[in-house]
């Protein structure tokens, strides 16, 4: 006998190699398997979140108005009665504002077609406080796309938001409340999908 005891044969030795390989393959699915059943499990936590969690509840105080339709008004038309000030849908001038920043205010006829493109219009008293007047200018600049910020008079608010058939009424520039409103309607209309990138910003120079 051999010193250390009986040699294997090269076809032992090949045999036992290829229960370690297939052990190790075996290890290696079962880790595979626990990952995906983790990752699966996470996200479907994840999407029953999504589901049932509750609407921010600044939702809950934005008004819906019956859509009064979309079509334009020519020259001699008269400027329509809407039915919520500022209004959110009707007849309207064929003629859209660019997005932006106004120190005007903006016309109704022409901002009702903003409304149709999905753009959210935020009006503001002329009275507000100038800081408040620069966290809406702010929020807009950062949106950078399909909204619109400018004072009207004869509100019944400090600030009020409008989408198509949407209105919120706000006492504060309140930042949150506005990107949720903004998140939830903006590209909301019957006319969505046409580009409206700020073009003008009256407040920059100030």
């Amino acid at each position: 006998m051999a010193r250390g005891g009986a040699r294997r044969n090269p076809q032992q030795k090949l045999v036992e190699a290829e229960a370690r390989r297939e052990a190790e393959r075996r290890a290696a699915q079962r880790r595979r398997w626990v990952i995906t059943v983790g990752l699966l499990v996470v996200l479907v936590g994840f999407i029953v979140f999504l589901v049932t969690r509750p609407p921010p509840a600044i939702l809950a105080a934005v008004e819906t108005f019956g859509d009064l339709g979309a079509i334009h008004l020519d020259a001699a038309s008269p400027v329509p009665e809407y039915n919520s000030d500022p209004p959110t849908s009707g007849p309207h001038s064929p003629t859209a504002y660019q997005c932006g920043i106004y120190r005007q205010p903006v016309p109704d006829i022409n901002q009702v077609h903003d409304l149709e493109h999905g753009v959210v219009v935020i009006q503001y008293d002329p009275n507000l406080q100038a800081d408040e007047r620069d966290v809406l200018e702010g929020f807009a600049r950062d949106a950078g796309t399909h909204v619109i910020v400018a004072p009207r008079e004869g509100m019944d608010s400090p600030i009020v938001l409008t989408a198509w058939t949407k209105r919120l009424a706000l006492d504060t520039a309140d930042r949150d409340d506005i990107s949720v409103f903004y998140d939830t309607y903006a590209q909301f209309g019957p006319e969505t999908g046409v580009a409206c990138p700020i073009q003008t910003d009256e407040g920059a120079a100030s």
